[in-house]
């Protein structure tokens, strides 16, 4: 029901497949646009030095695009009243929970994993990718939860979109933001996510791991209060 309720709306498989178009402009489009840079400013890197960054966008972003692909279908189940049936039947609230944010949830994050194996511009271990990947998906949960509690419909939920994606501001803050002053944005897990990659260290997966719990756990209770 949830796949056929995402096959039925344009918009929807037009997000679910910008991750891949995403992945093919990151790894073909911005080497091109790298060289055109050197050669036309005489220097041997511009670019090349943020690929990680670059990489750790593609990481986030296939399961920020189906969670929120998942938040549209439960506004829209919302404004018709079918969330509250559904939360009252055998399935309850935490198995509807399970139905349209986990099970969305371990698609894109082996969708994500996917694409990072094929498409990412640096090398990756395959425990650090799939260990990036999965607090990835932990993020995106959280974007969910708050789209879902924090919007009455779909347009609504587009506008808290926009904003909801500030949470991704913390992934170029280690490489620009030298200073400690990179700290006040250790609010966001994907501030500890880009630590995570850059020191090479998962010291930080416990940080990351934190934030983004209790980010979930802040927007679990008026998730489950609006579904009453």
């Amino acid at each position: 029901m949830f796949v056929s309720q995402i096959w039925r709306d344009d918009m929807l498989i037009a997000v679910c497949i910008a991750p891949l178009l995403a992945a093919l402009f990151f790894r073909f489009g911005i080497p091109a646009v790298e060289h055109l840079l050197c050669v036309y400013y005489d220097k041997k890197a511009i670019l090349a030095d943020y690929y990680l960054l670059f990489d750790l966008f593609l990481s986030i972003l296939t399961p920020y695009m189906v969670c929120f692909a998942s938040s549209m279908v439960l506004l829209t189940e919302y404004d018709e009243n079918m969330s509250q049936y559904m939360a009252v039947t055998p399935v309850g609230k935490k198995g509807y929970f399970v139905s349209r944010l986990i099970f969305p949830a371990l698609i894109s994050f082996l969708a994500s994993v996917l694409l990072m194996l094929c498409f990412t511009l640096t090398e990756w271990p395959v425990p650090m990718l799939i260990t990036v990947c999965f607090l990835s998906v932990l993020t995106s949960i959280a974007v969910s939860l708050l789209l879902f509690s924090f919007s009455y419909n779909r347009v609504e939920g587009m506008a808290v979109a926009k904003m909801a994606g500030l949470i991704m501001l913390g992934l170029p803050v280690p490489f620009f933001l030298i200073s400690n002053a990179q700290y006040l944005f250790s609010v966001l897990p994907s501030f500890w996510i880009a630590k995570l990659c850059l020191e090479d260290s998962y010291w930080f997966l416990v940080p990351a791991s934190i934030t983004s719990a209790i980010w979930i756990w802040l927007i679990y209770g008026k998730f489950k209060k609006k579904l009453s």
